[in-house]
């Protein structure tokens, strides 16, 4: 027989969840919203699209982002962050989907014991009308947004005010994220990381920072998955 091969990693305490482009299919109206608004204030922001250069940031950092590299007269950033977020809003309950394997997984994190938690950099009413849309609420031991905080994503300030709500220590935890910024924040947290990239960030070589990349949420069953969390692979 052969021995056993010892897990690398200490048990994992807690699964935290990031929520755009992870847990629900809202990027495409993420841009669409922003392309409408800076349209209305004749800016053309499409050039810097695609790049995946704010995936991952609070709004109001999105906004300054396009503003250091664009500019506009009229609408200060305050109030284009809000015509973006009232068209998040509305879009969640209109168009808003939960993305492949989004509630097995968290389902499965639980079903293992470990406290699970939400940490978005959107606003919290953009968490809210998620949460309530997809009657999410009881599924989460805790709810974070980044703009709660001084600093967003790739800034890990959301993921260890999460942690210690869950009263876990940051190595107890692993994260889940699609965007890079994302993975930053929480390897910064000293965090284990699943990076779950969009499939045209898939092959962003950045993504090595992760402890693990999955392509879908479906695969969080696989046995890379249960060596990370510091658990021993079902025997087959």
């Amino acid at each position: 027989m052969t021995p056993a091969v010892p897990c690398l990693h200490p048990p994992a305490l807690a699964a935290i969840f990031d929520m755009d482009g992870l847990l629900v299919d809202s990027e495409p109206f993420w841009r669409s919203v922003e392309v409408g608004v800076f349209s209305e204030l004749g800016v053309d922001i499409t050039p810097l699209l695609g790049r995946g250069l704010t995936l991952g940031m609070r709004t109001d950092e999105v906004v300054a982002f396009f503003r250091s590299r664009l500019d506009w007269d009229g609408a200060d950033d305050e109030e284009v962050t809000e015509r973006i977020v009232d068209g998040i809003i509305t879009a969640i309950w209109e168009e808003a989907e939960l993305m492949p394997g989004a509630l097995g997984a968290i389902d499965h994190f639980s079903g293992l014991g470990l406290k699970v938690a939400l940490a978005s950099s959107s606003t919290r009413p953009v968490i809210d009308a998620v949460i309530r849309r997809f009657d999410l609420g009881d599924r989460f031991q805790a709810v974070c947004s980044a703009a709660d905080d001084e600093l967003g994503k790739p800034h890990p300030a959301v993921f260890l005010r999460t942690a210690q709500l869950l009263g876990v220590e940051p190595s107890g935890c692993v994260v889940l994220e699609d965007s890079l910024n994302g993975c930053i924040a929480a390897k910064a947290a000293r965090m284990r990381c699943i990076a779950v990239p969009a499939p045209r960030h898939f092959e962003d070589p950045r993504f090595a920072i992760a402890d693990l990349k999955l392509s879908s949420l479906e695969e969080i069953g696989e046995d890379a998955v249960t060596e990370l969390l510091g658990l021993e692979p079902a025997v087959r």
